[in-house]
């Protein structure tokens, strides 16, 4: 204590032009009395010059009178200042500072002094405006998706439903005389129909995942899943388990049931044994997420194809032997990503089937302790 009331006013003074940012000292009506080293650099001026409010010469055309009139008011009122404005260099040239200042009081509670610093943030102002267009950007791009999503599900589903009214018609005319490879090729024609109808709604629900507005409802998850496993219509014979472990939690109700229909739809699509398949979905608490696991016990995929299968329009198995786009996981990666959780595959249990395991925050991604319900 003895050595820093030893401190003198140049020790201060070094100190303050030792800084990265501007300094400076203000009388109780905003007279500039004082500025440090760094503000003399940039600016190229003298304290001539800048006194009382000269510094206002160094400010742009097109911010100064707000930055006058604010910090008048801060003056007046007695409030801490902060604003960002630009201040014209040496070069002539100009950079955003962040500007800070707070009152200095006397015994009797009057101002005294205002100190205050002005700090470069150039870069950050830059970064800024970079995000922003890219925001921009970003929103158009997905404006365009979903505006093609919507044509090519609706405007080419037209002439699909005609090309399937067709089909019917021929079958009709034909009753009785599709025999053979006309038979099979009729049915073959219908399965394309079906599959690229498919293709349109999984397309639109993609360039539409987890857009919707958020509305956080408290959800029985194993309810849920009891709900869907009716609702997917499972082949006679395959059981759908919803595990005592799933929890009740305050979420968006949408963006998981679509999740868990798509998992629970795809395992029971691509199963190898639908007579006697199973699935079970189970759940674990991670701190401030939810760990959901849907496995399956029917033919697995390959470690090498698991990432592959994220992809869109992608599947393991030959096109004519399962209906579908490929798009079943391509549509959960993307909900699950936009809630801010994380989706990957493992092996199912007795060295068979498939576990696909997916986090998901409760209250919105919030992650607040009383997000889920024991």
């Amino acid at each position: 204590m003895e050595r820093a009331a030893n401190l003198t006013t140049d020790d201060f003074r070094a100190l303050a032009d030792a800084l990265p940012q501007m300094a400076w000292i203000a009388e109780s009506n905003g007279d500039i009395i004082w500025y440090n080293r760094r503000w003399y650099d940039y600016t190229g001026t003298t304290i001539e010059q800048m006194r009382g409010w000269g510094w206002r010469d160094v400010h742009h055309p097109d911010h100064v009178e707000r930055v006058v009139a604010r910090i008048t008011e801060s003056f007046q009122t007695g409030e801490p200042w902060k604003d960002t404005f630009p201040l014209r260099g040496a070069d002539g040239g100009y950079r955003w500072f962040l500007s800070l200042a707070m009152p200095h009081r006397g015994p009797d509670g009057h101002i005294v002094h205002w100190y205050g610093t002005n700090t470069d943030i150039t870069e950050r102002k830059g970064m800024e405006r970079r995000l922003a267009r890219h925001a921009i950007d970003l929103r158009r791009s997905n404006e365009e998706l979903e505006q093609f999503a919507y044509v090519a599900s609706h405007d080419l589903k037209a002439p699909l439903r005609g090309i399937e009214n067709l089909v019917g018609w021929i079958e009709e005319d034909l009753e009785g005389a599709l025999t053979g490879d006309v038979q099979k090729n009729m049915e073959l024609l219908k399965s394309r129909v079906r599959r690229l109808d498919s293709l349109l709604d999984d397309l639109l629900a993609y360039s539409r995942a987890g857009r919707g507005e958020v509305v956080l409802d408290r959800i029985e998850t194993r309810k849920l899943v009891e709900e869907l496993s009716v609702l997917v219509s499972p082949p006679e014979g395959f059981t759908v388990t919803a595990d005592a472990s799933l929890p009740t939690l305050r979420t968006a109700r949408a963006p998981l049931t679509q999740a868990l229909q798509n998992l629970i739809g795809n395992a029971i699509k691509h199963h190898d044994r639908p007579a006697e398949g199973r699935i079970r979905v189970t759940a674990e608490t991670h701190g401030d997420s939810v760990e959901f696991v849907v496995t399956d016990d029917g033919p697995g995929i390959p470690e090498q194809f698991r990432e592959r299968v994220f992809g869109m329009f992608q599947t393991l198995r030959p096109r004519d032997e399962v209906e579908g786009s490929g798009m079943g996981l391509a549509i959960v990666r993307k909900l699950v990503d936009r809630q801010g959780g994380k989706v990957w595959l493992a092996d199912g249990t007795d060295g068979r089937g498939l576990a696909v395991h997916f986090t998901w925050p409760p209250d919105g991604g919030k992650g607040q302790a009383d997000g889920v319900d024991s």
